[in-house]
């Protein structure tokens, strides 16, 4: 295979059976022209009329015309991600051509011709956006190959039918990929892929969510091109099982409508009754002991109504334990940073608040560093990530600097490994539950510089952050939570496997649930080691007379809006 030159600009050929394409693949089409290091410089169209549509899934239908589904895609699934959209401007200078494909079993070939045309506009790779597979020495002509996408859950495909079957069959997460074909069967090579969530309630927004996040993804391993870190575009193909993709009958349509309905009512009904009670909890153990058992968690007396206590983490100051935690009020609907000492290890003083912000203020992650005792609290709504020092701990705080700004940043944690400052957040404006983002620095005060890869992980289940990284055994683990089934719903230690300005790569390595017998049976999202000690907060839902107010007070405004 061709070695990766980083030194050129990287020449892109774009596939398509239409002239148009739809507002997720423009959009991807307008990341790469973005790029410094990249231009489009081929717009190839396959000849539909004689297009075998074959599809990297096997597909089966069990009704030959689903009326139903029709009729409710045409008057109620209208994603935005999915309307036509021409690119004059943006391919207005590009050269066109169209290629005759013959059919094969399970592919579709070129004309010698036509990749005899395509091979002299010296490309590096071509983006495929149909659903079939592509065979023959067409997929040489690149030099990194032909990228496609592919998003499939379990058993059942997508082909077609972007998130219906995952609704349908209620999983917890849609799979996606970025692949680049190869002529080995059933073989492909990963070039990014994703655990996305599934959005149960409304079929269109599921689809935008998902396509517009995997959009993204080609101008991602183009700059991984571009700055000499692509080396796995030539990697060895891996095996992927073809699943196969049922196309379906309108009895299955109609159960699938029925489950968004059901669905959408759940989400009302909660919203007004079902509100979020946090807790904090105390285990006698030092955190490694999740790895492999489940400490007994003492929990603090309940919150007063309408609040609740969530994100804690501590220090040990004087032989005692100081906690920070977010202490929310649903009047306010708002967070600000609170404190206690733990004493004699049993029982908490009153939270006093420390640190108020005219932002909503949480997850006040501490550093002790240098003698001195540093707090990194959430301000997503400041959009920047603040370093505040105690200048008498943990009464009185002074920000002294900005450690990264414009990030909207989630629960930021930062952490010591191979020589280096760490910072991993997620993003509320960059689909906060689904894609981790890094920084490095040699000083805590940085200067702070991205990860090459980020986001370095896109997955539903491990991607934000639930509290301090510690080492066990040789081994750096991310505590992460899975918000797959709902928000803080349980918590997973990552074995760090690698990690560099470049390279990231972790496994799941244990699943610490809410304990089911417990009176915070609901979730658990915040994992901090203090000391021989852990703290952890934990989740009950209960009816707030406050919140219910804020919500109705938010749709009545939303109806006015209208009238």
């Amino acid at each position: 295979m061709n070695n990766i030159d980083s030194t050129r600009s990287i020449r892109i050929g774009v596939m398509n059976t239409k002239t148009s394409v739809q507002e997720w693949q423009a959009r991807s089409l307008a990341k790469l022209v973005a790029l410094d290091k990249a231009q489009i410089v081929l717009f190839i169209i396959v000849d539909e009329n004689r297009n075998a549509q074959m599809s990297f899934e096997t597909i089966k239908t069990d009704h030959t015309n689903p009326v139903l589904l029709e009729i409710y895609s045409k008057c109620f699934a209208r994603p935005s991600s999915t309307r036509i959209t021409y690119m004059r401007q943006l391919l207005m200078a590009v050269p066109s051509i169209y290629c005759n494909v013959t059919k094969s079993t399970s592919s579709l070939n070129f004309d010698d011709e036509d990749i005899q045309t395509i091979s002299t506009y010296d490309l590096d790779f071509i983006l495929w956006f149909g659903s079939s597979a592509i065979d023959g020495e067409i997929l040489n002509v690149p030099r990194y190959g032909v990228w496609t996408f592919s998003h499939s859950n379990g058993a059942k495909g997508t082909t077609g039918l972007t998130c219906f079957w995952e609704i349908y069959s209620g999983d917890d997460s849609i799979g996606a990929m970025l692949l680049r074909l190869t002529s080995e069967n059933n073989s492909y090579v990963i070039l990014r892929q994703g655990l996305l969530r599934v959005i149960n309630y409304s079929y269109a927004q599921n689809i935008d969510e998902t396509l517009f996040e995997i959009a993204q993804w080609p101008a991602r391993v183009c700059t991984d091109i571009a700055n000499g870190n692509g080396e796995y575009v030539n990697a060895p193909p891996s095996p992927i099982t073809p699943c196969i993709s049922y196309v379906p009958n309108n009895l299955q349509v109609l159960g699938f409508v029925l489950n968004i309905v059901k669905n959408r009512f759940i989400k009302i009904y909660k919203s007004l009754f079902c509100h979020q009670q946090w807790n904090i909890g105390i285990a006698y153990e030092p955190i490694h002991a999740f790895l492999k058992s489940k400490p007994k968690i003492h929990y603090l007396p309940p919150p007063r109504n309408g609040t609740f206590l969530a994100d804690p983490f501590g220090v040990i100051k004087d032989k005692r334990v100081t906690i920070l935690c977010e202490n929310f009020n649903y009047n306010s609907f708002k967070g600000v940073i609170s404190s206690m000492e733990l004493l004699d290890h049993i029982s908490p003083g009153s939270p006093l608040p420390v640190l108020d912000l005219p932002v909503h203020v949480s997850y006040p992650y501490l550093i002790e560093h240098g003698g001195d005792i540093y707090c990194v609290p959430e301000t997503a709504a400041a959009r920047e990530i603040g370093l505040y020092k105690a200048e008498e701990f943990p009464h009185r705080w002074i920000k002294v600097a900005s450690l990264i700004k414009n990030v909207a940043a989630i629960d930021p944690t930062i952490f010591r490994h191979g020589g280096l400052w760490w910072l991993m957040c997620t993003d509320k404006e960059q689909n906060a539950f689904v894609n981790l983002f890094a920084w490095y620095a040699k000083d805590l005060f940085g200067p702070w510089k991205p990860h090459a890869a980020n986001p370095i992980k896109t997955d539903i289940h491990s991607a934000r952050s639930a509290g301090t990284p510690f080492e066990y055994d040789g081994f750096l683990y991310r505590p992460s939570q899975d918000c797959s089934r709902t928000y803080g719903g349980r918590i997973v230690l990552n074995r760090v496997i690698q990690l560099t300005q470049h390279k990231f790569e972790e496994e799941h390595a244990a699943i610490i649930e809410a304990h089911e017998d417990g009176s915070y049976r609901d979730g658990i999202h915040t994992i901090s080691a203090v000391g021989d000690i852990t703290l952890v907060d934990g989740k009950r839902i209960v009816f707030v007379g406050s919140a219910l107010k804020r919500v109705l007070m938010r749709r009545f405004s939303k109806i006015a809006a209208y009238v």
